[in-house]
């Protein structure tokens, strides 16, 4: 992300000198003279003066690409505010000036007024007398903003969506070049950002709690003796492993993952959960023989589409089976066929997997390339070819995913 925004950071109109006079046609004056344009357009207009169809579609369109640009700032500055702690330190300390702000968080004051002033402007941060002075002014986080933006517990905490763009647009020039050969950008470590942990509030609310219940075989095995053990496929940092263990205090869990950075953070995590002694993790494949013919049940999370060999891992997972277990798979909820213009949920699917579902699985000469669109009968077909007889669409609603079970 470094270099990307270094680059962007030379070229941007916010931070580029004015040049002189006989200077100024490059490309920052045209894009001010492109978003004035833009603004032009959104005001109250004179039908005699610029006379325009109603429901003109390049006005239209161009409106909404501002407004996108809007909400893609607005998203930076939320990752600032994760990041830096800014949204955390107002929840919990109440209202600031800029300067009590930056002195509870280690932060510049500059830096934080324009923020505040920012977040104030986009209504994400409460102000109480916009009039006073640019250092008196108190600024807070209305108590209804918390869950959303302060608290990653909350099952409506998107703060971490401002993480999640930042490093999506880390790897796009390197992306351009992989549209041009059909390969993959090279991966790039999840630092500086960190890896965010968008389903730990799902997981911890609402896995053991509502999900695998309404699987009733699967909450019966799990509840039942002798302890079950499961396997959990893509484990990543480990919630769903976690969420698993405190719902069903029998079993056992162990949390499965290529990358070994978010492997060392499970761990962490369970450690500080109280169930490391039931909840292992290990940077194994899940082809691993040793792991044959041992499982009551194996979950694979939002992860299925973003294996290169979707098939050669579903196959794996039918091996790590003990008689009678089961496969709960969650993956992306999308309409079942292609229709354009599609619905937000499609939308924003395509958005990842364009960007980065799709890409993270081109390098594979062999791969599958699914992205992140991966609808049910996508997955039927990879089931019936990796063995398993057939696919239950599972009836537990969610905003986000479609649960399945692959029945051996």
């Amino acid at each position: 992300m470094t270099q990307a925004y270094g680059e962007f950071a030379k070229q941007s109109p916010a931070g580029t000198h004015p040049a002189p006079e006989g200077e100024r046609s490059g490309w920052p004056f045209r894009a001010l003279a492109w978003v004035r344009t833009i603004l032009v357009a959104m005001e109250p207009e004179s039908p005699v003066a610029h006379p325009r169809p109603a429901g003109d579609p390049t006005r239209t369109l161009a409106e909404r690409l501002f407004l996108d640009a809007v909400g893609a700032f607005e998203l930076y500055t939320v990752y600032l505010g994760e990041r830096l702690g800014l949204y955390r330190t107002l929840a919990e300390g109440g209202s600031a000036t800029s300067s009590e702000l930056a002195e509870r968080t280690g932060t510049a004051e500059r830096y934080v007024r324009e923020w505040l002033e920012h977040q104030a402007t986009s209504g994400l941060l409460a102000v109480d007398d916009p009039t006073a002075g640019p250092l008196v002014r108190r600024y807070w986080l209305p108590p209804e903003h918390i869950p959303v933006l302060a608290d990653p517990d909350d099952l409506r905490y998107e703060a971490y969506k401002g993480v999640d763009v930042v490093r999506a647009g880390r790897p796009l020039p390197q992306l351009v070049d992989a549209f041009r050969t059909g390969g993959a950008p090279p991966p790039l470590p999840w630092e500086p950002e960190g890896k965010a942990e968008f389903n730990r509030a799902l997981f911890l609310n609402l896995l053991g709690r509502q999900w695998l219940p309404a699987i009733p075989e699967v909450d019966r095995r799990l509840r039942g003796e002798p302890p079950a053990r499961v396997a959990d496929v893509a484990c990543g940092t480990g919630w769903s492993s976690i969420a698993m263990a405190r719902a069903y205090p029998r079993i056992t869990v162990d949390g499965f993952d290529l990358d070994r950075d978010v492997i060392t953070v499970a761990a962490q995590h369970a450690e500080d959960a109280g169930v490391a002694d039931r909840v292992t993790f290990s940077v194994t494949d899940a082809s691993d023989p040793d792991v044959s013919g041992r499982y009551d049940l194996v979950t694979i999370f939002e992860a299925l589409h973003d294996m290169p060999r979707p098939v050669d891992a579903l196959r794996a997972v039918h091996a790590m089976l003990a008689e009678g277990g089961s496969v709960v798979v969650a993956d992306e909820l999308v309409t079942d066929g292609f229709t354009a213009p599609g619905p937000t949920r499609d939308r924003y699917a395509y958005g990842w997997s364009v960007v980065s579902c799709l890409p993270s699985v081109m390098g594979d000469p062999q791969t599958t390339a699914t992205g992140a669109v991966m609808r049910p009968s996508t997955l039927g077909r990879y089931a019936t070819a990796a063995g398993f007889r057939d696919v239950e669409v599972l009836p537990i609603e969610t905003d986000f995913w479609r649960f399945y079970q692959l029945l051996p």
